[in-house]
């Protein structure tokens, strides 16, 4: 069981994503596969309780401002076979980023050290455990269908993620 802090996007760019998603996961054969919602991860955690996180960003989600989002770019990450929507890195997104680590950071576990600030990579998975075998053909019909999207990071939410599946824990919309 693990806990993740993720950013959410507004419906349209959600919905974008989501069609994507479902493209790749057709073209994979996996088209009966539930993904995630689209999303960026911000951190996760191995065993953490919701509630003291909650406590601990409550008063200071509550000031935060929805962030523009552009994903303007594919990337790919090699050791899980995933394939992502790249934001625009931004002062912004990278002040909310670090922001938020400080309010948490003493609750971190080993897992969060992927996400630390400056080492973070942001994006929005399409696709995971893509086999070496799919790579090639997947990566050109990703390129092809792409097009870069603009939206908003409009929710902070902490879901539980249990055998593959998020049940939501809290929600903060940003203002």
């Amino acid at each position: 069981m693990m806990q993740v802090l993720v950013l959410r996007f507004d419906y349209t760019l959600s919905t974008k994503l989501e069609h994507t998603t479902k493209d790749l996961l057709t073209a994979a054969s996996r088209g009966n596969e539930n993904p995630l919602p689209p999303h960026i991860s911000l951190f996760n955690f191995e065993k953490n309780n919701p509630v003291e996180l909650n406590q601990r960003i409550k008063k200071w989600v509550e000031t935060q401002k929805q962030l523009d989002i552009s994903l303007s770019s594919l990337g790919f990450f090699k050791q899980q076979g995933t394939f992502f929507a790249a934001p625009v890195v931004t002062n912004e997104l990278v002040s909310f980023h670090r922001d938020l680590f400080t309010l948490i950071a003493n609750l971190h576990t080993n897992e969060i050290s992927p996400y630390l600030p400056g080492k973070w990579v942001p994006h929005a998975t399409l696709i995971n455990n893509v086999p070496l075998t799919v790579w090639g053909p997947l990566f050109q019909r990703a390129s092809l269908s792409f097009e870069p999207v603009t939206g908003k990071a409009v929710a902070l939410e902490c879901w539980t993620i249990v055998n593959g599946r998020a049940q939501t824990d809290w929600t903060y919309f940003l203002q």
